[in-house]
């Protein structure tokens, strides 16, 4: 990467439009996801046709909603970036660019793992190093799983390692266009078909965080910008921005909040017999599910509002405002 002159840097690049189809699209993997996390068990033949388990077509993709989602969300990520940061190729703006996207996920991120050792102490019984390295968002890559704090914290491996090489994806697109597109879905599959089918790779779960597994769908979101193939309709409506907004929140601290509701709420407050909870009591099933479901919502809402005053305090920091002008 060339050196950047300090009139190109990110934080001068103007503010573009929000996209209601971007929106529309992140707002509804994140629904997927967490319904598929915590699936309402008085419709089966609903779950069972929508969020099935298991993979099809090679084993590239799964047989559900929910997993295919999370390609979604990285589709929307590189789309997004492309839209806002096109052109990101000089140094410096590269280095304003990561700590945006440090700053934006790691904070909330690092929140919902200090709720989930406070809710669960007997986390700690892991060790200090595991605990410690899990707040990198890298755990996944020691091969150990996805995270037993945060089961979500495998995303952050695989979107971080997607933004240390979007600008090179980024270049790709532009100078092969469609070629490059079609050599990545070969890449990506082909990766993906291997590891799963063959259960190959050096670590466990190597398939879901390393850049190349989720290149097609990264480089899809950045080539149907660059072609222009988006609908360009702006977002308008506040609601749909706020719950985009908050789709990042949901998605990180659902599993926390879902496993809290029912270790707390049910077993030791006992708001609801967990026996109830089986199927065989309608009501108390929708009320169960109903109240969990708006716990994470409230939850996610409140860490939103935190996290923005947390983000907006760090980058009026001077040391901050003067490296992102630079």
């Amino acid at each position: 990467m060339k050196r950047q002159k300090s009139s190109e840097t990110v934080e001068s690049r103007p503010k573009k439009d929000r996209i209601l189809f971007f929106d529309i699209v992140r707002i509804l993997c994140i629904a997927f996801i967490v319904y598929d996390h915590s699936q309402f068990r008085l419709i089966p033949d609903f779950n069972q046709l929508f969020f099935a388990s298991g993979n099809i077509f090679f084993n590239i993709y799964t047989a559900g909603l929910a997993g295919d989602a999370v390609y979604g969300m990285i589709f929307i990520s590189g789309a997004v970036l492309e839209y806002n940061y096109a052109g990101l190729e000089k140094l410096h703006g590269y280095a304003q660019f990561l700590f945006r996207r440090f700053v934006r996920l790691y904070p909330a991120f690092w929140m919902s793992l200090v709720v989930s050792l406070i809710c669960f102490p007997l986390l700690w019984q892991n060790g200090l190093i595991d605990v410690l390295f899990e707040f990198t968002g890298f755990f996944i890559v020691l091969g150990q799983g996805p995270g037993y704090i945060n089961l979500m914290g495998w995303f952050i491996a695989a979107i971080v390692s997607l933004y240390i090489l979007f600008p090179w994806f980024s270049q790709v697109m532009r100078k092969y266009g469609f070629p490059a597109l079609v050599g990545f879905l070969v890449i990506s599959w082909g990766l993906r078909f291997l590891l799963t089918t063959y259960n190959l790779g050096p670590v466990e779960l190597f398939w879901r965080w390393f850049p190349l597994c989720n290149a097609f769908e990264f480089c899809l979101g950045i080539y149907l910008v660059q072609a222009g193939l988006y609908p360009k309709t702006p977002t308008r409506s506040p609601v749909v921005r706020e719950l985009s907004d908050m789709s990042y929140y949901v998605f990180i601290f659902h599993i926390v909040v879902i496993d809290i509701f029912l270790s707390y709420l049910l077993s030791t407050l006992g708001m609801f017999d967990v026996s109830l909870v089986s199927g065989n009591y309608p009501l108390a099933d929708t009320i169960w599910y109903i109240q969990m479901m708006a716990g994470v919502l409230i939850v996610s809402y409140l860490v939103m509002k935190i996290d923005s005053r947390l983000q907006k305090w760090i980058l009026q920091q001077d040391t901050v405002r003067r490296f992102l002008r630079s």
